[in-house]
């Protein structure tokens, strides 16, 4: 079989991420509109999908983030401004980015501090994104403490997958380095001497 190229690979891996992520987060979004529709806490995969993508493939999140929000807004029978609020509002998730610049995503995995810094920011851009985009069609100040507080289990959440995926080959690292070690590994087995028979 032919090998695919990296930019089919980045293709794949990204639809495959999408994909993943307007699932677990109609799933989510449809349980705790069914069990927990009187409590004010909500409950996404989708910032935890976020961080996934960005650890892996940088601004490609942008398409996660968009993903989480419409698949959200879909299964809660959203209205129009709603969509533009969590699809665009989402993307504010991406000013993580900035810590990815900052410490290198190695620098991320390998530290638990910088790992939280990384995810608490993300949640935040969020909550911040989604009450700027609100601001057009009349959000206040009450607002941002709404989208910072009731999804504060999406925050837990978040920071769980990101502590059990560090530890995860390849799950969190960038992916053209992830491929370039694993080609460097295979020729080093490939190098390696095979042990001669003992004559007995």
């Amino acid at each position: 079989m032919n090998q695919i190229t990296f930019k089919q690979y980045r293709t794949m891996d990204v639809i495959i991420l999408v994909a993943l992520t307007i699932i677990f987060e109609g799933i989510t979004t449809a349980a705790t509109n069914k069990w927990f529709v009187l409590q004010p806490i909500a409950m996404s995969i989708g910032l935890a999908m976020v961080c996934v993508t960005m650890m892996r493939w940088g601004w490609q999140a942008v398409f996660t983030a968009f993903a989480s929000g419409f698949a959200f807004c879909a299964i809660s029978g959203a209205t129009k401004e709603q969509y533009l609020i969590y699809c665009i509002g989402n993307l504010g998730a991406l000013g993580s980015l900035f810590w990815v610049k900052r410490f290198g995503k190695d620098g991320i995995r390998g530290s638990v501090p910088k790992l939280l810094v990384f995810g608490t920011t993300a949640y935040l851009g969020m909550a911040l994104g989604r009450w700027l985009v609100s601001l057009v069609f009349g959000g206040d100040i009450m607002a941002l403490l709404v989208y910072a507080t009731t999804d504060i289990m999406t925050l837990v959440f978040t920071i769980l997958v990101l502590l059990l995926f560090r530890k995860t080959d390849g799950m969190l690292e960038d992916q053209k380095a992830y491929l370039f070690r694993l080609e460097r590994e295979r020729k080093a087995a490939e190098e390696e001497p095979v042990p001669e028979e003992e004559e007995y």
